[in-house]
């Protein structure tokens, strides 16, 4: 049984530091590419900020399904008063024909 036990041990062991050796690699590749372009770095956190507060805002309207039927409702009203603005344009213009 102890055997066993330690040999189980010792597997998972190796596993682990393969992970390990693996994670660490990743890691120094992402670092040393970080430090060689700078300004992706910049972009990525320049885009996870807006993306945040894209969130936020959504958020404070009272959530995203609220703001979508907001957007929905005043394209309407802007369809209908484009539509009312085109009706009196042409009742109010000069005929040609006169």
């Amino acid at each position: 049984m102890r055997e066993r036990f330690n040999d189980l041990a010792d597997q998972a062991t190796e596993g682990y530091n393969v992970a390990r050796r693996s994670a660490s690699r990743g890691m120094r590749s992402a670092y040393n590419t970080a430090q060689e372009y700078p300004g992706t770095i910049a972009a990525i956190v320049v885009g996870l900020g807006i993306t945040a507060f894209l969130l936020w805002a959504a958020q404070r309207a009272g959530g995203w399904r609220r703001l979508q039927d907001n957007t929905k409702d005043r394209m309407r009203e802007g369809y209908d008063y484009v539509r009312e603005r085109a009706s009196r344009i042409r009742s109010e213009a000069p005929q040609l024909g006169e």
